[in-house]
């Protein structure tokens, strides 16, 4: 094969086939294109899901671009029939276009995802180093695969999985996210609404990765699958220097750390809003999945001095037997409503999230869990339903003990994120799951005026736009988005609609 001159990255919009919009865009592109020009490679993007292309367009670009290799980037598991649909466009166009796919969702399943003739190559976890030696061989006159780590590819027919061995630890090494080959000022947001966390005050907004992995093992998870087991950290000068980038390039007025285990070193965390302070920029932020067991007093006053205004922190559940026998978790509730009693104090917004329905847990521990969560009184909670993902304790638990469906597989048209439940044991069914995650969501979060204001406000919502969410997913019983793509479906599309019952 010629060397490989042009390399295009594509990611599907999640709107296709009825699915709910999900407004992120996916960082594994921003890091990856500057490292692949590292290498000399020409590299083009085609954004289908902030662009909102159909079909048809996502062709004519990929026809247009004369490319040689086509990368298809997954948000998640829950689009994986997104993810197929572009390798297909990809071959309608050209067949001798080569198709990688890599994320989440194909590393974790990547003997499901070669099933489809239309993929030529999965790149497992990290891509910094993979993809580049993946194109390499590729470009050369006999490529070998065999001497290839974290690579799924098909040999005489058969497909060949050469796991994973080894992470990136100097992540000071590789470049920052590139967000000029993008419509930037889409992809660093307006303002937006949302009523999962996510959304953001002020625009545009940068978000930060400033560690890879985890080293805790909750039993839901896939992280320890996607990026170890461990937990690697950039230096606090390097995010520092990011910070600084996305300000003066991009002007930046917004943070969102999105790190799974970014408190690990106190110290560096120290340092880096010291650094922001330091600089004075005009920045608020606010950071997800926060380990609330991290937090002190001091570092929280120094976190809300240098603009922080929200966390999302993760209790999980309110019973002790739960978190420590079933999910795994450190931490305990007197730590947690401390943190809360704090950020109270300090005016720190809190959501809460929380999950039910593991295998093992009793009603009655559902329901410690909603008192919890009561008694708590942040801001927001979410409960969330578990739910399997491939390689996770929780679905071997599930399979084990024959919780699951007969008929359940992981590409699945009725997922919509974790509303929708599959696990059934001798304590709860799915509906039941569903019933409570959504009223205990509703009673908590709506008890007086003022939390329906402060909700709505964190949102981004009028009171009139909430009541009318809050009314839409009481009569769906949880199985509501706003953003539900109903205008995205084409002739045979297989789709489970807005209150459906699954």
């Amino acid at each position: 094969m010629a060397k490989i001159k042009k390399f295009l990255f594509l990611v599907p919009n999640t709107r296709w086939f009825g699915k709910r919009h999900w407004n992120w865009f996916t960082p594994a592109v921003a890091l990856l294109a500057p490292v692949l020009e590292r290498h000399g490679l020409e590299v083009d993007i085609i954004e289908a899901n902030i662009d909102n292309l159909s079909r048809d367009q996502v062709k004519d670009r990929i026809r247009d671009s004369g490319t040689d290799v086509v990368g298809i980037s997954n948000m998640s598991l829950e689009y994986w029939r997104q993810a197929h649909l572009c390798a297909e466009l990809v071959k309608q166009v050209d067949g001798n276009i080569t198709t990688i796919m890599g994320g989440v969702h194909p590393t974790t399943m990547p003997e499901k995802v070669m099933e489809d003739v239309n993929i030529d190559f999965v790149v497992l976890s990290e891509g910094e180093e993979r993809l580049p030696d993946l194109l390499a061989a590729l470009g050369s006159e006999e490529p070998d695969f065999s001497q290839l780590n974290g690579l799924c590819y098909r040999q005489d027919g058969e497909v060949i999985i050469k796991h994973p061995v080894g992470w990136i630890h100097d992540l000071d090494a590789l470049p920052f996210p590139d967000y000029k080959r993008f419509n930037w000022k889409s992809v660093m947001f307006s303002e937006q609404k949302s009523a999962v966390g996510l959304g953001s005050k002020r625009s545009p907004v940068g978000l930060v990765l400033s560690s890879r992995g985890c080293r805790l093992k909750c039993s839901f998870c896939a992280a320890p699958l996607v990026s170890g087991s461990g937990v690697r950290l950039r230096s606090a000068e390097n995010v520092l220097a990011e910070i600084d980038m996305l300000v003066k390039e991009y002007e930046i007025k917004e943070l969102i750390f999105t790190d799974d285990e970014m408190y690990a070193d106190r110290e560096r965390c120290i340092q880096i809003f010291n650094g922001l302070k330091e600089r004075n920029y005009d920045l608020i932020w606010k950071n997800l999945n926060l380990a609330s067991w991290k937090l002190d007093r001091e570092i929280l006053e120094l976190m809300k001095e240098t603009g922080c205004y929200q966390i999302i922190i993760s209790p999980e559940s309110g019973s002790d037997r739960v978190l420590k026998k079933i999910i795994h978790k450190p931490g305990n509730k007197k730590q947690i409503l401390q943190v809360a009693q704090w950020c109270k104090e300090l005016d720190i917004e809190v959501n809460a999230d929380f999950v039910i329905g593991f295998p093992g847990e009793t009603w009655d521990e559902i329901r410690e869990t909603m008192a919890f969560a009561e008694k708590l009184d942040v801001d927001q909670v979410k409960f969330a339903i578990a739910t399997p993902f491939p390689g996770t304790e929780l679905f071997q638990t599930a399979v084990d003990g024959g919780y699951l469906p007969a008929d359940f597989n992981f590409y699945r048209d009725d997922t919509l994120g974790f509303a929708a439940g599959f696990i059934e044991t001798e304590h709860f069914t799915v509906r039941e799951l569903q019933i409570i995650r959504c009223y205990e969501w509703d009673r908590i979060n709506f008890k007086t005026p003022e939390k329906i204001a402060r909700y709505a406000a964190m949102n981004m919502m009028t009171v009139e736009e909430l009541e009318e969410f809050r009314c839409n997913s009481r009569r769906n019983v949880g199985l509501y988005f706003p953003d539900q793509a109903e205008d995205e479906r084409e002739e045979g599309d297989q789709v489970i609609r807005v209150g459906d019952k699954v």
